[in-house]
């Protein structure tokens, strides 16, 4: 099976943690700026790092960013040279864009222009962040894609007793378990016996879509 190769156009904070952690999923990774410092920073972790201006046509024709399966504008401050950048990125074939702003007025703009995805990284994080605060038994979301999270979260005290089977996670809340942390223990088990009766600090990491991810929030809310 071919490695996926992403493009990171713009290596600031917020680009540069996705080249890296990107490369330690093995992942190809072409990290590109215009800042040569930014550009060393990374080197020795990816895949190709390249001194370099997304807003030039040749110069990403010249890192092979054309082959990307994915291309990602990481610096989206100014909105001229991020819609320079996702033109020139179609002008290529690349399969699918994606674009990183701080400005929620440019999110239509930058949509028309042609970017297949546009994150508000400062908006997500904020109703991360308050989701975490607001429902004290989803401790951490990872956003997997548009449709799928997979979540860490505390037992309910209504399950305390009851074992995996007789609870129906997957029917009932739409979780479909990926393993567990028994009573706080720190030690992790992918393998949960669906005898095994949900003890108070049992954590749950589950795989689970987004509506029923907010179905049962809204369960929470109705039950507190």
């Amino acid at each position: 099976m071919t490695n996926k190769t992403v493009a990171i156009l713009g290596l600031g904070l917020f680009g540069a943690s996705i080249a890296k952690t990107l490369a330690r999923h093995k992942v190809d990774v072409i990290a590109m700026d215009s800042k040569m410092e930014r550009v060393e920073e990374v080197a020795n972790l990816v895949e190709h790092a390249v001194q370099a201006d997304f807003t030039k046509l040749e110069q990403l024709e010249a890192a092979d960013v054309a082959n990307a399966d994915i291309a990602i504008i990481a610096s989206g401050e100014r909105l001229e040279s991020t819609i320079l950048g996702v033109l020139n990125l179609k002008k290529l074939g690349c399969k699918h864009v994606i674009v990183k702003t701080k400005n929620m007025d440019y999110y239509e703009v930058l949509k028309k222009v042609g970017a297949d995805r546009v994150v508000l990284p400062e908006v997500e994080m904020g109703k991360r962040l308050a989701n975490e605060i607001a429902k004290h038994s989803v401790i951490d979301a990872l956003r997997i894609d548009d449709r799928y999270n997979i979540v860490e979260i505390h037992a309910l005290s209504s399950w305390y007793g009851k074992s995996i089977n007789d609870l129906n996670l997957r029917q009932e809340y739409g979780f479909n378990i990926l393993g567990m942390k028994c009573d706080n223990n720190q030690e992790f088990q992918i393998l949960v016996s669906p005898e095994y009766k949900v003890r108070e600090g049992d954590l749950f990491f589950v795989l689970v879509e987004e509506k029923d991810l907010q179905r049962f929030n809204d369960l929470e809310d109705h039950n507190e």
